[in-house]
């Protein structure tokens, strides 16, 4: 009887170490798996869905014309203008910044949505007061957070005149 006990435990220490291999093998290659996926090197071409990660959508913005109108003149002071944008799809909340510059001082900021239009120099601003042409950048960007502060994350710019 107890040659049979003895047998019948070994055979289950040999199975229950068998199965710690097996357990300590797969959270190995799981912590390899998110480690490759978060450095953006995943293997088997497997993208990381982790916003601010690349994908295969580069990212861009364009002016374009906010009406029929604006599409005959170049872009001046108190014209409305808009953005054609394209940027990955894990791309939470896209934003666009429009800043113009006069003699290397802001002298207009605004902030908005990709699909928003911009009336250059706005309601009130420096540039809206002074009058004149203005060296003006749109930048297409995002907001994420690291390590518990929020990031600004620069995604595309793309510069313009306004007379």
């Amino acid at each position: 009887m107890r040659a049979g006990s003895a047998i019948a435990s070994s055979g289950r220490h040999a199975a229950g170490i068998g199965l710690q291999a097996l357990l300590i093998a797969a959270i190995v290659a799981a912590l390899a798996f998110a480690a490759a996926t978060l450095s953006g090197s995943a293997p088997g071409g497997v993208k990381s869905v982790f916003a601010g990660t690349r994908t295969s959508t580069t990212p861009w913005i364009a002016l374009t014309a906010a009406s029929a109108k604006a599409a005959a003149t170049a872009p001046s002071l108190g014209s409305s203008i808009a953005f054609a944008t394209g940027y990955p799809s894990n791309t939470k909340n896209p934003r666009i910044e429009v800043l113009c510059y006069q003699s290397g001082s802001l002298v207009y900021g605004e902030a908005g949505g990709v699909s928003d239009t911009f009336l250059l120099g706005g309601g009130g601003s420096t540039w809206l007061s002074n009058g004149g042409s203005a060296a003006c950048k749109a930048n297409l960007f995002y907001f994420g957070w690291r390590a518990g502060t929020q990031t600004y994350n620069l995604l595309a710019s793309t510069s313009f005149a306004a007379n």
